[in-house]
């Protein structure tokens, strides 16, 4: 499931997910959590825009307004309603790729 405009709105995100759930979804199956990759993010003022659609500016106050407050009074303080309010489980991390370029414990020492 492909965004056709660039966004940053949690809601048009979010709105997209549901949509590629929707179509992938089958009854009487069992599921697993899965992540989301995201890919080609761009700052805010060098996004490219699509010809044909355009980012709905309908968010942007909302999602402005969602992010000063969490950072005012912490990460996820303030969160959609589609998104898990009481998040209990973790996401399993068991087989992580060492992060050579960004950790110094990683950093692969030659003798």
């Amino acid at each position: 499931m492909s965004i056709p405009y660039p966004t940053n709105s949690d809601i048009e995100i979010a709105k997209y997910a549901k949509k590629g759930l929707d179509i992938i979804f089958k009854a009487g199956f069992h599921y697993k959590k899965a992540g989301v990759i995201v890919g080609g993010i761009a700052p805010e003022n060098e996004k490219q825009f699509n010809l044909f659609e355009e980012e709905p500016f309908k968010h942007r106050e909302i999602m402005d307004t969602m992010d000063k407050l969490n950072s005012k009074y912490g990460t996820q303080k303030l969160k959609l309603g589609s998104q898990a309010l009481d998040k209990t489980w973790q996401m399993r991390q068991d087989h992580l790729s060492p992060n050579y370029t960004t950790k110094w414990n990683d950093i692969l020492e030659v003798q």
